[in-house]
């Protein structure tokens, strides 16, 4: 009985040091982000200014 225990014991720490062992490389990548505008809006207000003669 007592060298089955011991038996577990070693098992789970040779598991536990196994385990310590691991690594893990992840891996990031960096894309651009494109953002269009729409300036319409202000071009005619300022055509709308522009071309009022009050």
């Amino acid at each position: 009985m007592r060298r089955m225990r011991r038996a577990v014991v070693v098992g789970i720490l040779m598991a536990l040091a196994a385990g310590g062992c691991l690594s893990v490389k992840t891996e990031h990548e960096i894309k651009p982000i494109h953002i269009t505008m729409d300036v319409n809006l202000k071009v005619q207000k300022e055509l709308e200014d522009f071309l009022n003669f009050d």
